[in-house]
């Protein structure tokens, strides 16, 4: 409005904060069977998904990690959707609107450094609920509790940290690099735009998907593993340099490509597609109407 004046960098965060749980709420099933997948490769959906009721039942899908995962999910796409503009605006000193494809995917991958430093925790956290077949654990708190005594801060909640980053910014980077350069395609071609948004979402976030989806399965494996390892008093703790090393991380890498090939890198990817590919979709229309009610651009 003329005269008005700037809105505060915080006044998005209401209606994404909103389109971010929202998100999570509804992709979590997809969450659980990603999750088991990614952390055996190999592991196919249905498999997957029969040994998960197998051991909890379907209740599994409201208490394995469903707290943490619903906080983790939430607080990452919050973090990454509200600081994507902010850090355009920084780097490249014009309005993310003005941007290119290129500008909007860098600013996207630099807005993931806080988020993932903030998610880390509840993303180990759930990860280890969510593979607890043996059902050691006994909620949040309990999982929390033993990581800390058995790894301490870092080696308990820090696993894995540097596949968590290389994840987010090729996810987060691909999906605003593509996002408008999809709603462009759909939109000259289909006329409704809800139907636009959604498929440009879903396009968006299987680009993302695509891009990051090795680096979601190296870092399963080895979260997996060193949640394992705790429970076993003779085995020493990974180095911490480990978890923030990316030359480690890629020679991981490698290892499960010659052991299980391109495929075993992409284990789960048509259910990881299903979710980020999802997720992509409610972003797409939830973020920009729930900020059109909330009054903000």
């Amino acid at each position: 409005m003329p005269g008005s004046k700037p809105q505060s960098a915080f006044a998005s965060l209401p209606p994404i904060t909103g389109a971010a749980v929202v998100t999570s709420v509804a992709m979590y099933p997809a969450d659980v069977i990603r999750a088991i997948c990614m952390a055996n490769p190999g592991t196919g959906p249905a498999s997957a998904l029969k040994g998960f009721v197998q051991a909890h039942g379907m209740a599994g899908f409201v208490k394995q990690g469903l707290a943490a995962e619903i906080a983790r999910a939430s607080f990452s796409r919050m973090i990454k959707f509200w600081l994507q503009p902010i850090a355009h605006q920084k780097v490249f000193g014009k309005d993310v609107k003005q941007g290119s494809a290129i500008s909007k995917g860098i600013a996207g991958a630099l807005a993931t450094f806080p988020e993932v430093w903030a998610i880390s925790p509840l993303e180990n956290l759930k990860l280890a609920e969510q593979l607890d077949k043996e059902k050691k654990f006994n909620g949040l708190v309990d999982t929390s509790r033993h990581l800390l005594r058995t790894r301490g801060f870092l080696g308990g909640f820090y696993i894995g940290y540097v596949g968590m980053q290389m994840r987010q910014c090729l996810w987060t980077g691909g999906f605003f690099l593509t996002l408008d350069l999809f709603r462009g395609f759909y939109s000259s071609n289909i006329n409704n735009k809800l139907t636009s948004d959604i498929l440009s979402g879903f396009s968006a976030g299987v680009v993302g998907t695509t891009l990051n989806c090795w680096t979601d399965v190296v870092r399963s494996v080895i979260q997996k593993e060193a949640v394992a390892a705790t429970f076993d008093a003779a085995k020493k703790p990974d180095p911490l340099l480990n978890h923030i090393n990316p030359f480690y991380f890629l020679y991981r890498a490698s290892m499960l490509a010659q052991a299980r090939g391109l495929g075993g890198l992409y284990s789960g990817y048509p259910v990881k597609c299903v979710h980020l590919g999802g997720s992509g979709a409610i972003l797409a229309v939830l973020v920009p109407r729930f900020k059109k009610m909330y009054g903000v651009e």
